[in-house]
């Protein structure tokens, strides 16, 4: 399918040094199109400054790269989870993780699609095995990768709840397909989203991407 082989594409492009994967074109829809979205994450932070390394969960460089395909604790060993280590020329440094658990204000634990974090967070959580507090998530991105159906309104309803309990100011909703509602229901509430982005709709991954790298400029812009 063109977008599976677009996702993986630009999956491909972004592991860089990185020759394996645990992920490849064929794998399922909804898993590429959460890298495929950490990609734009990664591109974003590189074009407001920031260097990328690419390491394993003990800070190794990463010459394999798993990615989580069900949601997982950051501190989980059950495989050996990569992430991405954004750092910045004045600001500390950041990770981008795929499929994390992360504490809200009501100290349930809700899972993050892709999450950009502060690294010393990230670190303190894998020593102490712990989730990461919302305080200290820059970007909660949910992602819904759908082909056949339409997006209905009430997972737009959903994250409009799972946002309340999160405090990161970056929090985004992304998706493949609309019912029509979802994006009026998200626009009426001012909350930022993405539909029908894909490799084979470009205009909305560069908005998207503006998007993330205004979070990142204003990141740096605290230090």
């Amino acid at each position: 399918m063109p977008i599976r082989s677009g996702m993986w594409n630009d999956i491909s492009v972004a592991l860089g040094t990185a020759t394996r994967a645990n992920l490849s074109a064929a794998s399922a829809g909804n898993d590429l199109y959460e890298a495929n979205v950490w990609t734009l994450v990664l591109e974003a932070a590189r074009r407001q400054g920031a260097a990328i390394r690419l390491v394993t969960r003990s800070g190794g460089l990463a010459t394999s790269f798993y990615f989580r395909t069900s949601p997982s604790s950051i501190f989980s060993c059950l495989h050996d989870y990569c992430h991405a280590v954004l750092r910045f020329p004045r600001a500390p440094a950041l990770e981008a993780h795929v499929g994390i658990y992360v504490s809200g204000k009501s100290k349930v634990n809700h899972e993050c699609d892709v999450a950009v974090l502060y690294q010393d967070e990230a670190n303190t959580c894998r020593d102490e095995s712990v989730h990461p507090r919302s305080s200290k998530v820059l970007l909660a991105i949910e992602c819904k990768f759908y082909l056949s159906s339409s997006l209905g309104v009430d997972l737009g309803r959903s994250f409009l709840g799972l946002i309340g309990d999160i405090y990161s100011d970056g929090r985004f909703f992304v998706s493949t397909q609309n019912s029509g509602s979802v994006d009026k229901l998200f626009s009426r509430h001012k909350k930022e989203f993405e539909i029908g982005l894909s490799p084979l709709t470009p205009d909305e991954e560069v908005r998207l991407r503006g998007s993330f790298e205004k979070i990142f400029r204003n990141y740096q812009a605290r230090y």
